[in-house]
């Protein structure tokens, strides 16, 4: 009964050896990721890593230069006003188009072509064109055409300035994930330190910056301005520290209807949710004892000398390390080409090449960062697994020399 029972033991020895190997490379990943992705200082290190503070101002401003450089309505028509958009109007649009084509087109993700173009047509003629706050739109765009990147990029800075964008990032983290880890009922942006900015010399500034970078002002502006109208130009200098007060009034009026911070989310609204994450990361975090008890199943049924534990252990040991080094080396890679899908392929044209570039190298130094760990213990596993392995062929060669010499 017992020689009966030895090839069965070896069968399922073998069986756990392999569930061990993909268990223990599967808690590495799980394990490792509960640990780093709800960790703000995960995200903080990345941020560092990677000076978005410093980036941040710049790459805003060539986004706005992009996006607003665009006439959205000229070039496709469904990209535009779509919350202005009827029913009736909608429903003949996705008819036209089908449903796919017409949320595409509606994000931007794709350029209009001349049949689709020739099919929307008529669907505008019998519903009529969207009612639009065309008027408030020119004027944005008559303040902005005038306007570079580093116009932009100045203006951000002298009103969010590194140091601030910094503490309300930071503080917006430590809320988020208080939040995410139980601590707290609500997560929110800070925005006393902005309010205080906007109203401050600086914010004025900043304003009358925007200012002067547009065209100077003609003699029919100056007779606008004279009416109370609103004129986009570049006054004379002796009208510009009148102005002054003006700006920094409205900057007041603006910073008191801002909340002194903006609440994100609350624990009522997402209760469900919560507890369903939070179910899972107990789960991540009680992974390793799988591979755990699949190592005690292991030595139950094969484990019998030194010399078959080592092998037990060692071999599955070195396995799961080495494929554990592999995955890590393929993780970035792989992250990055998933990332790249909602990137390029789903998202709006409009997104400028410098936003992009941010995106990707914020994603792959959090990723990185998890990455590290998967790797270090992967490599002290298959090292430990290494030493084991040797060490039996060792004994077993010992043996081997001590049997032909009898």
């Amino acid at each position: 009964m017992k020689k009966a029972l030895s090839p069965i033991a070896k069968v399922f020895a073998v069986l756990f050896a392999i569930f061990f190997v993909i268990t223990l490379v599967s808690t590495l990943f799980f394990y490792n990721l509960e640990q780093h992705a709800f960790d703000t200082e995960t995200y903080k290190k990345a941020l560092h890593n990677e000076n978005i503070y410093e980036r941040l101002p710049a790459v805003i401003g060539d986004q706005l230069v992009v996006s607003m450089g665009i006439d959205h309505c000229a070039e496709n028509p469904l990209s535009c006003e779509t919350e202005y958009r009827s029913v009736e109007l909608e429903t003949c649009l996705i008819d036209a188009l089908g449903s796919e084509s017409y949320r595409a087109l509606s994000n931007n993700e794709r350029p209009l072509t001349e049949a689709e173009n020739e099919r929307i047509t008529p669907c505008y003629e019998e519903h009529g064109y969207p009612a639009t706050n065309e008027g408030e739109e020119e004027l944005l765009a008559s303040l902005t055409k005038n306007l570079t990147a580093k116009d932009w990029e100045d203006f951000i800075i002298a009103i969010v300035p590194p140091e601030e964008l910094e503490y309300i990032s930071e503080s917006t983290l430590d809320e988020i994930f208080n939040y995410l880890n139980g601590n707290s009922d609500t997560a929110a942006i800070p925005l006393m330190q902005f309010k205080k900015r906007l109203t401050s010399k600086e914010g004025t500034d900043a304003v009358m910056a925007l200012i002067k970078a547009q065209p100077d002002c003609t003699t029919s502006d100056l007779l606008k301005i004279a009416q109370g109208e609103i004129a986009i130009c570049h006054p004379p200098d002796m009208i510009m520290p009148a102005l002054e007060p003006l700006i920094n009034m409205q900057l007041q009026t603006a910073a008191s209807t801002l909340p002194d911070q903006q609440i994100l989310t609350q624990k009522k609204q997402a209760q469900e949710s919560i507890l369903e994450m939070q179910a899972l990361r107990a789960l991540m975090r009680l992974s390793p004892l799988v591979p755990i008890i699949l190592l005690l199943l292991i030595t139950l049924l094969a484990v019998r000398d030194l010399l078959s534990w080592l092998r037990w252990w060692g071999i599955p040991l070195l396995i799961a390390g080495i494929i554990g080094v592999l995955m890590s080396l393929i993780t970035a890679p792989l992250v990055r080409a998933l990332l790249s899908i909602p990137l390029t392929g789903g998202i709006s044209m409009e997104v400028s090449g410098s936003a992009l570039k941010l995106i990707y190298d914020l994603a792959e130094s959090v990723v990185h960062s998890f990455v590290e760990d998967v790797v270090l213990y992967s490599i002290i596993f298959g090292i430990i697994g290494l030493i084991m392995t040797i060490t039996s062929i060792f004994i077993k060669w010992k043996e081997k020399s001590a049997a032909e010499a009898i």
